[in-house]
């Protein structure tokens, strides 16, 4: 029985990661589990479901029922996640009224004061969810005239490739220099390879935290995926878009001399899967 995009995000808002959502949900669904079958039926890695549960029983949404394995049973949502949304109702209402308030004051108020907006706060974007900050990438790769520098997780080298592998080797073809860094490994060389007919690949050891994707050293984008799969439509990401010149500058400079240190990828040199 499948887990609900939709039930996972609203866990999420009441302060669960995702595998623990989905774990939670799974044994909700299903009844007490073990181990392998909490992993399998809630789609976590193995390597991630201990964790989980350990952070569910902390937080008292979880038992453990001894014996040879260990099943897993979840506790009731009436009594531990209830309380929780009374709280956050409670909260927004207040947030509301605040909100309200300060309406009222600034339509009072900017009859007579000036508001004058600073210019460097007019060069910081936030975009949030997946599809925008994709569909706002595009944009500002078609932009680009003279390079591109784009540095991502294993993960995120797949999405780049499904969503913008078209636009990046139009700018290839214009002219642009196109450099992207990511790691490389058996579950991505494949498209690493596919890649490196496009573009410039550099292989690091370790993703960084967040995704950088920067346009003619005038444009930068930061991207913070969650969470960190292979699709393209559909995520909670967050980014912010800074056309600051100085700010684009100096992560060029940065990507630059990491790029220096590091050796060019070989299609030859790994075996990947389709």
């Amino acid at each position: 029985m499948a887990v609900e995009d939709k039930e996972v995000a609203a866990l999420r808002r009441l302060g669960l990661t995702e595998y623990e959502a989905r774990i939670y949900l799974a044994l909700v669904r299903m009844g007490p589990k073990k181990a392998s079958e909490v992993s399998y039926f809630g789609q976590v890695p193995r390597t991630k479901t201990y964790g989980a549960i350990r952070e569910l029983e902390r937080k008292g949404l979880l038992r453990i029922i001894p014996g040879k394995p260990e099943l897993y049973a979840p506790a009731a949502p009436s009594e531990h996640l209830l309380p929780v949304v009374t709280k956050l109702n409670r909260e927004v209402k207040e947030s509301e009224d605040i909100v309200q308030s300060l309406a009222v004051l600034f339509e009072s108020s900017k009859y007579t004061k000036q508001y004058v907006i600073p210019e460097d706060v007019r060069e910081f974007w936030r975009i949030d969810g997946r599809k925008d900050i994709l569909r706002k990438l595009t944009e500002i790769l078609r932009d680009a005239t003279k390079s591109i520098n784009y540095a991502t997780s294993a993960w995120g080298l797949v999405r780049a490739y499904k969503a913008h592998s078209e636009v990046l080797e139009e700018a290839k073809t214009r002219g642009v220099v196109v450099r992207l860094l990511s790691p490389i490994s058996s579950e991505n060389s494949a498209v690493a390879k596919e890649f490196s007919e496009i573009l410039e690949l550099r292989p690091i050891d370790k993703p960084f935290g967040a995704s950088f994707v920067s346009v003619d050293a005038r444009q930068l984008v930061v991207i913070d995926s969650r969470p960190e799969d292979l699709k393209t439509d559909r995520g909670f990401d967050r980014a912010i878009w800074t056309t600051n010149k100085l700010i684009a500058e100096v992560h060029d400079e940065l990507f630059e001399r990491m790029w220096d240190t590091l050796r060019q990828f070989k299609a030859t040199s790994k075996k990947g899967t389709d």
